[in-house]
């Protein structure tokens, strides 16, 4: 995990799991089920606490701000010197002595962490991907085209780009090549289009049965 990863995920002594775009992108996905309940039947045993009926009124700021934040969010111990060697399941005791220098110190520190805590934030996960799968699949349901569906993703990217410029995604140099029908043949742009509602419609089900994202590619 990159150093600066972490103090991503931590706000007022609060640490959550997965970067909040992971929670965005799964909020967007259980939305969009919600919106379509004939194709999508949600388990709402796996969403217990999520306040489904808020899911489908709130956008995600909004949610977060009253129910995911308490969800997936859990207090920081602070870190404190300890004058007592007890054993515990959920602490490690380090000694260090007082004349070892103190970049050294945090590289083992690290090291022996690490091989005591979860795995789990290490999960790949491709944001920009999933987010234009939902968008081809929200356009399909408005029984847009194929060639239409990619116009709109390349014209919405090539908008991020002017707009958030450094902050989006997806840099320049792919974005301008992102399904150009100037450099790219109209049969491989349809079945790139077909792919990507293909991959919406599996994570879908997936988190349909709460589980985000889920393998989707075949």
């Amino acid at each position: 995990m990159a150093r600066t990863d972490i103090f991503k995920r931590i706000k007022n002594d609060k640490l959550i799991e997965s970067r909040i775009q992971k929670y965005r992108l799964h909020y967007d996905y259980l939305k969009t089920c919600l919106e379509f309940p004939n194709d999508f039947k949600v388990d709402k045993s796996k969403y217990t606490h999520w306040k489904l009926n808020l899911v489908s009124k709130y956008k995600f700021n909004q949610w977060w701000s009253k129910i995911g934040s308490s969800l997936f969010e859990k207090e920081i111990e602070q870190v404190k010197e300890v004058r007592t060697a007890r054993q515990s399941n959920t602490s490690t005791f380090i000694e260090i002595p007082n004349d070892t220098p103190t970049e050294y110190a945090i590289e083992k520190i690290r090291d022996i962490l690490q091989t005591k805590t979860s795995t789990k934030t290490n999960e790949r996960l491709r944001p920009l991907e999933l987010q234009i799968y939902l968008e081809t699949f929200k356009l399909r349901k408005q029984n847009k085209r194929l060639l239409e569906v990619a116009k709109l993703l390349r014209e919405k990217r090539l908008k991020i780009m002017k707009t958030h410029k450094s902050r989006a995604l997806m840099k320049d140099e792919r974005t301008v090549k992102f399904l150009d029908r100037k450099t790219m043949d109209y049969y491989v742009i349809q079945r790139i289009i077909l792919r990507y509602n293909l991959h919406a419609k599996r994570i879908l089900e997936n988190v349909s049965k709460g589980i985000f994202p889920g393998q989707y590619t075949s």
